[in-house]
């Protein structure tokens, strides 16, 4: 459906969580996830299940931006201690 105009009106499909952000306990491995396509030439919205998943939490109230900064460099730097 990646190239399908309308695809957006499809339902969201269920979906696994299959990368471990090593910012949060308990782990990100499987949690459940809502995958919602987007009009041709927009990625899907992915939506976890709305638990008290930290993870979950934050997608659901926001997050402040140095705390995405600080994701951004755990993912994008594994390991560094910068």
């Amino acid at each position: 459906m990646w190239n399908t105009p309308g695809r957006e009106a499809e339902k969201p499909y269920f979906g696994w969580l299959t990368t471990e952000l090593s910012l949060y306990t308990p782990s990100t491995l499987n949690l459940k996830t809502h995958a919602h396509t987007r009009p041709v030439g927009q990625r899907p919205l992915i939506e976890l299940e709305p638990t008290d998943h930290p993870l979950a939490v934050e997608q659901r109230t926001g997050i402040k931006q140095d705390r995405v900064r600080e994701i951004a460099e755990a993912v994008l730097h594994p390991g560094d201690n910068a």
